[in-house]
Order: structure tokens, then C-alpha cells, then sequence
């Protein structure tokens, strides 16, 4: 016999606590003042119109046609990935239910890239102590003390997360 099925109800997100609340304004206070910006991911759309545009050259004109077709489809696939928006926009429109996923990603990312710079200065070992390193490299962009390599790999952590 066929058993009905009971939806299921849906997951509820527990809201931000005010430590997470903190570390995501900490985000968006870094992609505001970084000026992020970033893409919204459409490249698996653009690069299949730019493969279709090349199979149909192929197939209409031969090897002329798939150079045709390849322009034609690098064409679509440029126009069609010009999604591009500041980072701290794209925070700010993220909904509450999904921002702790976000704070997490962030957070990871930031770990990885700047426990080396916190455990080898003895101020900012202080204040991770009490903060996310998050918190600790907002610290940093505020006071002008990281530098600019550093920096680059912030702007490349916040536009590649993102």
C-alpha cells in the first residue's frame, strides 16, 4: 500500500545572537570600506551559451563557423555576466535566515588567511582573545595597520566568498 507522505515542515533558522550581529556589521563595514565588489555567479549560464555558439558555428560553417560562433558566444557570455554589485549591497539584501552561513563562510576564510598575522603580534593576540578574527581584521583596516599585500588578499577573500 501507498503510505501518504508527511511534508516536511520546514527548518527554522535560529535568529543571529548579538555576537554574530556584531561580526556582520564588522563584514559589511569591511566591504564598504574596501568598495568589494563582486559578480553574481552566472558563468555556468554564460559559458554554456558560449559552448551552444560554438557547436551551432561548427555545425552550420565548419571550422569557420566555430570561430564565428565563438565570438558570437564570448559576446552573449560578457553581456550576459555583467551582474556585478557592491559586496556590501549584496550583504545588506541577504536574508537574516542565511547570514549566520555567511558570517561562518567569512570567518573561515579570514582564519586561514590571517592566524599568521594575529598569533605574531602581541595587540592583536589581545583582541582576538575577545573577538572573530572578523572583528580582528576590521581592527586592522580601521587603524591603517595591515598592509597593502595584506590587503589585496582581504579584497580577494571578500570578492571570491562572495
Amino acid at each position: 500500500m501507498l503510505q501518504r507522505l508527511r511534508p516536511k515542515a520546514p527548518s527554522v533558522t535560529p535568529p543571529l545572537t548579538p555576537e554574530q550581529e556584531a561580526e556582520y556589521e564588522d563584514l559589511v563595514h569591511l566591504a564598504t570600506v574596501r568598495e568589494i565588489r563582486c559578480t553574481i555567479r552566472t558563468s555556468t549560464q554564460a559559458g554554456l551559451a558560449a559552448g551552444l555558439s560554438v557547436m551551432a558555428g561548427t555545425l552550420v560553417a565548419g571550422p569557420v563557423g566555430a570561430a564565428a560562433g565563438g565570438a558570437v558566444g564570448t559576446a552573449i557570455a560578457v553581456r550576459m555576466s555583467k551582474n556585478i554589485v557592491p559586496l556590501d549591497t549584496l550583504l545588506k539584501q541577504t536574508p537574516p535566515e542565511k547570514r549566520g552561513e555567511v558570517i561562518k563562510l567569512f570567518n573561515e576564510a579570514f582564519r586561514e588567511e590571517f592566524t599568521e598575522t594575529i598569533e605574531g603580534n602581541a595587540e592583536l593576540k589581545l583582541l582576538l582573545k575577545g573577538r572573530t578574527p572578523l572583528g580582528v581584521v576590521r581592527y586592522l583596516v580601521d587603524k591603517d595597520l595591515i598592509q597593502s599585500e595584506k590587503l589585496e588578499k582581504l579584497d580577494k577573500i571578500l570578492s571570491k566568498v562572495a
